[in-house]
């Protein structure tokens, strides 16, 4: 059966003038016209403008929603087109193409599946016999609206990705003119497209001094400043970088302006240059003690043996004393400077930090008084870790009266402890930091607190807020020194007139038992008849030590460097009986000086001698076995008694 595809009516015949109407000739003309409608990529329709129902429609159309030409003709274009729904709709649609001789727009059409068909309709009014038509084109739009919603998509999706950078992004025209931000730049100066830079961000009615972008426009290249900026949370800083955008002809056509917060990245390079300058001034401050320290062992053994030869009643006693007691201050301060530089020899093994806290707990209070109220709050569990518990108690009574001074009319001292876990907040917090369980110590105070300045330079050494002769300076850097020695680390938190917050952390060990063997020395009389080496490159401690073991009754065969040390007991091998080495020697150290003797003479025992300390003996990677360390300055009778230990029993002591 043939479709019908019209129902609209014949054109009237116009015969040629003179000549009478030919029936085979307007046929083909309309199968022409036909032929010609059904020939359309578009969809066409003729509508009935009062009743919308549709007169007419060509084979796209039908193909496009599904239907045969005779089931479109018994519907209406309302059941069809989704913007024309009812009759109201229809009527401001006629009436406008009535006005305007045609309406252009895009909608969807609903197919005989109830799918929906994008299209673009093109409605024209016409007269034709006496009658009144609309005529419809309906363009397929699909493609181009996967198109555009593709194009959307992957807008979407660098609008995310500009996004996720963090930075914010704007591009700019050759004239400044805003043409895109990414929602960071929007989030930190609003929306400004189609504005100028210099008058959207800067207020000016022309461009700024040194414009990044301008220079871009000029040479092509990209170029990068930091600028502070002030906001209402205070000062931060960004980074601006312009770089030149081109056309695949290589002209600049506009220009990218980043613009990065570096406020976090300031001041971890901040805290790292304290950092670096904490650690500089450590190795100097060793450095000077290791040399102060044989000075001092000179001055208080001299001193030791001069007041010996003294009677008690001897006018000359008491200048002596205070000669040594001056030494002893100073050896005092040397190993404040010694801890700080982290050099000082520790007794490390596991105690509770708990513990230390609770045996300290009266101390508090009586060292607080009445006007400070005294709190501690501790974890329920033991927090074991690996310490010296005097450079602990130390570190405690440093911190509590720090908090003291720090509350001269009263307050609050709260002491804590918990257990925490460090992960990579904690590193990006503060910059430094491995992830790990950590015992945290924390000591705040009500006082008066301190400014951002002055809680940078409070580790360092010699930095104090007290006025004169009321501190040296060292209480905090002892404090840091001694943390960074047990491996934990430390922060601060304060503000003026609101109190101070110190945390530490040091690393959570299992709880194990206490092994750590300790050199007995001996009550009984100091005096021995062996033969000691005694290695020692400072020609005062040299002397020093031999005349007190002279002196005691044991031979002393001397060397001045690590070379001489061991060409010397090669020469005595069979005499000597203890090997008396200072660390850090010329030629050899004292540890290159121990194996060559161990493999002449395996198991004769040695003392070392420093100034420095356990980590240095580490660093020169010293032999566990049958050697024992004696820190510099040492009085003659704690030389005289650490020899005695080791050669007391007449065997080789393992320490």
């Amino acid at each position: 059966m043939e479709e019908k595809y019209s129902e609209i009516p014949a054109q009237p015949d116009v015969p040629p003038k003179g000549a009478a109407p030919s029936l085979t000739r307007l046929e083909e003309d309309l199968d022409l016209f036909r032929t010609l409608i059904n020939q359309s990529n578009d969809a066409i329709f003729i509508v009935d403008p009062e009743t919308s129902r549709i007169l007419y429609v060509n084979r796209k159309a039908c193909a496009n929603l599904g239907y045969s030409c005779d089931e479109l003709l018994t519907k209406r274009i309302t059941d069809i087109a989704m913007n024309v729904r009812d009759r109201n709709s229809w009527k401001r649609l006629v009436k406008r193409v009535r006005t305007h001789g045609y309406a252009l727009f895009e909608t969807e059409q609903k197919r005989k599946d109830r799918s929906r068909l994008p299209v673009e309709v093109n409605v024209r009014h016409i007269h034709h016999d006496g009658r009144e038509y609309l005529v419809s084109v309906a363009r397929d739009i699909s493609e181009r609206r996967h198109a555009e919603d593709a194009l959307v998509e992957e807008k979407n999706k660098l609008e995310a990705v500009l996004a996720a950078v963090g930075d914010g992004i704007t591009v700019q025209d050759r004239e400044f003119r805003v043409l895109y931000q990414n929602s960071v730049h929007r989030e930190l100066y609003g929306d400004h497209a189609g504005e100028c830079c210099y008058q959207a961000y800067h207020g000016r009615d022309r461009l700024c001094d040194g414009c990044l972008l301008e220079r871009s426009f000029r040479d092509g290249s990209v170029h990068r400043r930091e600028v502070p900026v002030s906001v209402a949370g205070g000062l931060v800083h960004r980074e601006l970088t312009s770089s030149p955008l081109k056309d695949v002809r290589g002209r600049i056509i506009a220009g990218v302006e980043v613009v990065r917060d570096i406020t976090d990245r300031k001041r971890l390079e901040t805290q790292l240059v304290h950092a670096q300058r904490l650690e500089a001034v450590g190795q100097l401050a060793g450095g000077v003690a290791h040399d102060f320290n044989n000075i001092l062992t000179a001055i208080l053994g001299y001193g030791d043996l001069l007041r010996a030869k003294l009677d008690d009643c001897h006018p000359l006693q008491s200048e002596v004393g205070r000669i040594l007691t001056s030494a002893e201050r100073a050896a005092h301060l040397t190993k404040s400077l010694l801890a700080f530089s982290r050099r000082q020899v520790f007794k490390i093994r596991p105690v509770d930090l708990n513990t230390i806290i609770k045996q300290m707990d009266e101390l508090f209070h009586k060292l607080m008084g009445v006007d400070v109220a005294v709190e501690t709050d501790l974890a329920p569990h033991n927090l074991t870790v690996m310490a010296d518990t005097g450079q602990m108690e130390q570190v405690l009574m440093n911190l509590v009266a720090n908090a003291r001074d720090a509350m001269p009319r009263g307050g609050r001292l709260v002491v804590r402890t918990a257990q925490v876990e460090l992960g990579d907040d904690f590193r990006r917090a503060h910059g430094y930091g491995s992830p790990g369980t950590f015992a945290l110590l924390s000591v705040s105070d009500t006082g008066t607190g301190m400014d951002e300045r002055t809680v940078t330079s409070i580790f360092e050494p010699f930095f104090t807020t007290k006025e004169v002769g009321r501190g040296t300076g060292l209480g905090l850097s002892i404090v840091y020194g001694v943390v960074k020695q047990h491996n934990g680390y430390i922060t601060v938190r304060s503000q003026a007139g609101q109190g101070t917050e110190f945390s530490l952390y040091l690393p959570v060990v299992a709880a194990m038992p206490d092994v750590a063997a300790e050199l007995a020395v001996t009550d009984a009389p100091l005096r021995g008849s062996e033969t000691v080496l005694v290695a020692e490159d400072d020609p005062e401690v040299r002397r020093l030590t031999r005349t007190i073991l002279e002196q005691s009754g044991y031979t002393v065969v001397e060397a001045i460097d690590g070379d001489d040390a061991v060409a010397r007991f090669h020469e005595h091998r069979d005499r000597i009986a203890l090997l008396i080495l200072d660390v850090i020697m010329p030629r050899k150290n004292g540890r290159e000086v121990f194996e060559e003797v161990r493999r002449m003479r395996p198991g004769v025992p040695a003392l070392f001698m420093s100034g420095y300390t356990a980590d240095i003996i580490r660093t020169q990677e010293l032999p566990g076995d049958y050697v024992h360390f004696l820190p510099k300055p040492f009085t003659p009778e704690r030389l005289l008694g650490t020899v005695r230990a080791l050669l007391g029993t007449g065997r080789e002591h393992t320490a």
